[in-house]
C-alpha cells in the first residue's frame, strides 16, 4: 500500500503534516524526508493529522516519536489529530498515548490550543 503525504503551513511556525495510506517498514523513510525537509528549528507547533491512514507498523511509530523528540528538544509542540481506531490500538498497546497530545478531531484540536494561548494572553 502507499502514502501519501501533504504538508501545509497551519501559520508561520506551525506545520500540519496529514498522512494518508499506509505508514509501515517501506514509507516509513518518505514520511522522515519530509519531515526532515519540512520542520526545522523555527517550527513551534507539529500537528500529525492522521484521519486517512490506514495502517501503522513499527517503522512509522519511529518516525512518529522521533518528530516528537525533536519537537520536545526544541520546546515546541507535537500534537497527533484524526487518529483512526486501529491506529488508535497501536497507541494503546504500546502504552505511548501517555503525556501525548491526541485529539479526537480538528475543533478539539483548536479548542485546547485557543485554550493554550488564552493562557498566554491571560499570563497564566
Amino acid at each position: 500500500m502507499s502514502l501519501e503525504i501533504t504538508v501545509t503551513t497551519e501559520n508561520s511556525n506551525s506545520k500540519r503534516v496529514s498522512i494518508a495510506g499506509s505508514l509501515d517498514s517501506n514509507t516509513a523513510q518518505e514520511l522522515q524526508h519530509s519531515v526532515d525537509a519540512e520542520i526545522g528549528d523555527t517550527i513551534a507547533t507539529v500537528i500529525f493529522d492522521l484521519k486517512e491512514l490506514d495502517f501503522l507498523s513499527s517503522a512509522g511509530l519511529r518516525v512518529i516519536f522521533k518528530t516528537r523528540k525533536m519537537m520536545d528538544n526544541n520546546g515546541g509542540r507535537f500534537l497527533l489529530v484524526n487518529l483512526q481506531p486501529q491506529i488508535k490500538k497501536v497507541f494503546e498497546i504500546i502504552k505511548a498515548l501517555d503525556g501525548m497530545n491526541v485529539f479526537k478531531n480538528q475543533e478539539e484540536m483548536d479548542n485546547y490550543l485557543a485554550a493554550m494561548q488564552n493562557k498566554v494572553i491571560d499570563g497564566e
